[in-house]
C-alpha cells in the first residue's frame, strides 16, 4: 500500500505547555542545537485515506505550525481538552474559514464543549452576541461550529473511537482512528481501555510522556512505557515532553526496549493502516 492511500498523522508539536526551549531557562535541553529538541506545543494534523484533514488541538503555536508545514486545508478540528496550550490558538483558524469560504466543525466531549462556549463566546455563542442589528465588525471571527461527541456527523463515522481519560481536574479525549490511537495529556489509562487497544493490534500508539519523575496530571516515562509495552503497537510514539529529555539521548535509551518505542518530534510524518 503506497503512502498516498494510507492514513497519515503529522506531529505539529511535541512539547509541553511551556514549549521547549522555555523562556529564560538555562538548562542544556533548552539550549540544545538539535532541532528535534525544539518543541512547539503538542498538536497533530491527521489526513485520512479518504482525503479528510483533521487538526487535533489548536494551541498557541497553531499559526507557526501551519506556516512551517505549509498547511492550508482543514475539514474539522478535534479538541482533546481545554487547557490553554491546546486551545489558545483557535482564533487563528479564521484564516482558513476565510480562504475556504466554509464553516469548520469542531468536535469535543460535552465537558469541554461547555468550557469552549465560556472561553470563546464570540466564536461558539455568536448567535447570542451578534445579529443584524449588532453585526460582526472589523476582521471577522472564526466560523467554527461546535459538535459534542458522541453524536452523528458524516466526518466522524465508524473509523473513529473516542475515550474520556483523567487529566487532573479535567477530562481529556483520546482519539482512535483505524489502527492509530492518540492519547495526549493523560494521568492514567484504565485497564479496560488498554485491553481494547491491545486487541486492536494498532500500527501506531501515540501517548503522553511528560517527564522522568511521576506527575499529578501527566504520564511519566516509566508509566508510558508500561502502557506501551502492554498495548504492543507496531510503533509507540511518545509526545508532550518537558525539558527532561534530549531527543537523541531518549531515542538511544529506548532502542534497547524489547518493543518498538521512540520519541516523536515536530514535523514528523507517520503512516498507518
Amino acid at each position: 500500500m503506497s503512502s498516498n492511500t494510507r492514513n497519515q498523522i503529522q506531529i505539529l508539536g511535541s512539547g509541553t505547555s511551556t514549549g521547549i526551549p522555555i523562556i529564560g531557562c538555562d538548562c542544556p535541553v533548552c539550549h540544545s542545537s538539535d532541532p528535534k529538541d525544539k518543541r512547539l506545543r503538542t498538536s497533530a494534523y491527521l489526513t485520512t485515506s479518504k482525503g479528510h484533514k483533521f487538526l487535533i488541538d489548536a494551541g498557541p503555536d497553531l499559526r507557526a505550525q501551519f506556516l512551517r508545514e505549509k498547511l492550508h486545508e482543514l475539514d474539522a478540528v478535534f479538541i482533546t481538552h481545554t487547557h490553554a496550550d491546546h486551545v489558545h490558538g483557535i482564533d487563528d483558524l479564521r484564516a482558513l474559514c476565510f480562504k475556504n469560504k466554509k464553516n469548520i466543525p469542531v468536535f469535543t466531549h460535552h465537558i469541554a464543549a461547555q468550557e469552549l462556549r465560556e472561553k470563546f463566546p464570540y466564536i461558539f455563542m455568536r448567535e447570542k452576541l451578534f445579529s443584524s442589528e449588532r453585526p460582526v465588525l472589523g476582521g471577522g471571527i472564526p466560523l467554527l461550529d461546535l459538535f459534542e461527541i458522541p453524536g452523528e456527523h458524516p466526518l466522524v463515522g465508524d473509523d473513529f473511537e473516542f475515550t474520556l481519560l483523567p487529566h487532573g481536574y479535567f477530562k481529556t479525549m483520546g482519539i482512535t482512528h483505524s489502527k492509530m490511537t492518540y492519547f495526549t495529556d493523560v494521568a492514567s489509562v484504565p485497564s479496560e481501555t488498554l485491553d481494547h487497544l491491545r486487541k486492536k493490534q494498532l500500527d501506531l500508539f501515540i501517548i503522553d510522556c511528560l517527564r522522568v519523575s511521576p506527575h499529578q496530571t501527566h504520564l511519566h516515562l516509566e508509566k508510558s512505557l508500561e502502557y506501551a509495552k502492554y498495548v504492543n503497537a507496531k510503533l509507540t510514539g511518545l509526545i508532550h515532553f518537558s525539558h527532561d529529555f534530549f531527543h537523541e539521548e531518549l531515542e538511544s535509551k529506548l532502542a534497547s526496549e524489547n518493543f518498538k518505542v521512540r520519541p516523536l518530534f515536530d514535523g514528523e510524518h507517520l503512516f498507518y493502516a
